[in-house]
């Protein structure tokens, strides 16, 4: 007969979380990952706004992923109107979301330093892991206006163009950060630094369905929009679990079927990575890096100051629009409607972790207590993004 663990407080993830588990001799047999943080309403925050507004508004719905929420934003809006920014302003658009990914990378390889790395080594790993944290942060704030949050990120494309000396001062540090990260690469991926945990994640084979929709950005071409169905947690799990009503949580699926989002289905989509272990999810992440700060030093090498960075004379009015952009944890799509006067009507937000609940908590199944626990962060929940409904009682 099962066990039953309930551990309240979920440690080294983003938001408030409890882990409910139901083991036998110590392996879980069931796992339900309970979102209990307080609904943020960015949906329903920015009817009736300017679209520009939304922009700036919607990225502070998490500050862990905030360029990859305004650029999804813009893109839906700029769907809605009918505009594409020139060439300059999506090459700026996708630097800063990638610098976005880096940050956001780093800090879930922080937050996994409990789980994989070794206490000798530990705290070592957590300091050049910050180190390199503030060295990518400064990206933002010189190409975005802010290390978090860029207020430059609009509809058309940039809002201010950072000086030539800026481009060339950038260009100029990233070896010196490429060569950083190369050195704390070696400390995430030798099994000589290796904890039981991460042996153990290495040896399950987990592979479900992918989705993503590009590399490096995003492309709604690349995937259907449409296919994209929500549901709340607890009609996901069922009148059999009570637990289920505590979350304030929606769950994503794609055709009708729960996939698995994020570094990893990037990876297997796009790069033929192959690694189907759990462990395979931390690998990909690591090279998600090393491929983004390549793409970062394309897209500076590419940048013409003397061609323009953002669409003029924008005419805002009403349409429909839908932007989909590949955030850290996964495919993210905004879909607006804007009424007569171009302000918003109707806003929805389809987050990376309402498509990986599903997924993280079949993941665990067959684990050790340890590791299920080690997979939910594995996975680098975002639940500020996914509080989407609350039930009234």
């Amino acid at each position: 007969m099962s066990e039953y663990l309930q551990i309240d407080e979920l440690c080294r993830i983003a938001g408030e979380a409890k882990l409910v588990l139901y083991h036998e001799n110590g392996e879980v047999k069931q796992a339900n990952f309970i979102a209990t943080a307080p609904v943020r309403g960015f949906e329903k925050l920015v009817i009736g706004k300017n679209p520009l507004f939304a922009v700036e508004a919607v990225m502070r719905i998490c500050g862990l992923c905030h360029a990859s929420h305004g650029n999804a934003t813009a893109e839906a809006i700029e769907n809605a109107l009918g505009i594409l920014p020139p060439r300059n302003g999506l090459l700026i658009r996708e630097a800063l979301g990638l610098i976005n990914r880096i940050q956001s990378h780093i800090l879930q390889l922080a937050m996994m330093a409990g789980d994989f790395i070794i206490e000798e080594k530990r705290m070592e790993v957590i300091f050049k892991l910050m180190t390199f944290h503030g060295k990518i942060s400064d990206y933002l704030l010189k190409l975005g206006g802010a290390a978090t949050h860029p207020p430059y990120l609009t509809v058309g494309g940039l809002l201010r163009v950072p000086k030539w000396s800026v481009f060339n001062n950038l260009k100029a540090r990233l070896p010196e950060l490429k060569s950083l990260w190369a050195e704390i690469m070696a400390y995430l991926v030798d099994e000589g630094y290796l904890t039981e945990i991460a042996m153990e994640l290495k040896e399950k084979k987990f592979a479900p369905e992918y989705l993503a929709s590009h590399m490096f950005y995003g492309d709604e071409y690349n995937v259907s929009p449409d296919a994209v169905k929500t549901v709340p947690y607890w009609d996901y799990k069922g009148e059999k679990e009570d637990v289920a009503k505590e979350a304030t949580t929606q769950v994503a699926f794609y055709k009708g079927k729960a996939v698995e989002v994020g570094p990893r289905a990037r990876m297997a989509i796009y790069r033929s990575f192959r690694d189907n272990s759990l462990f395979g999810i931390h690998l990909a992440r690591i090279e998600e890096i090393t491929i983004a700060l390549e793409r970062l030093e394309e897209i500076l090498d590419q940048i013409n100051m003397n061609e323009p960075f953002r669409t003029q004379n924008i005419i805002f009015g009403p349409g429909r629009g839908v932007g989909v952009y590949e955030a850290p944890r996964g495919t993210l799509f905004h879909y607006v409607e804007l009424g007569e006067e171009g302000r918003i009507q109707d806003f929805k937000i389809v987050v990376p972790t309402m498509f990986n609940i599903p997924i993280m908590e079949k993941a665990a199944e067959g684990l050790s207590i340890q590791a299920a626990e080690a997979v939910m962060r594995l996975y680098d929940p975002c639940i500020p993004c996914t509080t989407h409904v609350v039930e009234l009682r």
